[in-house]
């Protein structure tokens, strides 16, 4: 039986691979040519409130570009996306300006949390941190970033923005 050797791939390759591959998956999103046509159907404008309680910081930006894609995908398509983000539970950590108690493997997810939270700010997203969460994770409202309000309690954000015509969508 003749056995060939094969040349194992690398470390500079390996790491190639997974940078070619980690750029494609941040870049923008495949124009699809899918539409929401039922969903959106006579509407002028569409509100939203996203509840967020996320543990971990690298599926809270992955949220956040979701959140993203989705004001652009509704602008897309001749509506007026009309979104806030109200964010609760220990996921209020992941904005502070220090970053106190952040464990170093999570400080990049972090930072892209942050990136995120500034790219929807611009976009006219308003995101708010919950007060009662903040409390229980030991947080000073004035230690959250700039781009984010504190309110004195998510919950109430949450009904509030209903009872104007928003319409929940929790993450959990």
């Amino acid at each position: 039986m003749n056995i060939e050797h094969r040349r194992i791939p690398g470390i500079p390759f390996i790491l190639c691979t997974l940078l070619c591959l980690s750029s494609a998956q941040a870049a923008e999103p495949l124009d699809t040519g899918l539409k929401d046509t039922e969903a959106l159907h006579s509407l002028t404008n569409a509100r939203g409130v996203f509840m967020l309680d996320v543990k971990d910081p690298g599926r809270m930006g992955h949220v956040l570009k979701v959140i993203e894609e989705t004001r652009a995908g509704i602008a897309k398509q001749n509506v007026k996306p009309e979104l806030i983000v109200v964010v609760i539970g220990p996921s209020v950590g992941f904005l502070t300006k220090d970053r106190r108690g952040i464990s170093y493997t999570d400080q990049r997810a972090v930072s892209e949390v942050h990136g995120m939270i500034g790219k929807l700010k611009k976009a006219g997203i308003r995101i708010e941190a919950c007060g009662i969460a903040l409390r229980g994770m030991d947080v000073a409202p004035n230690a959250v970033i700039p781009e984010v309000t504190a309110v004195g309690n998510g919950y109430i954000s949450a009904i509030g923005y209903q009872a104007q015509g928003y319409q929940l969508v929790p993450v959990y």
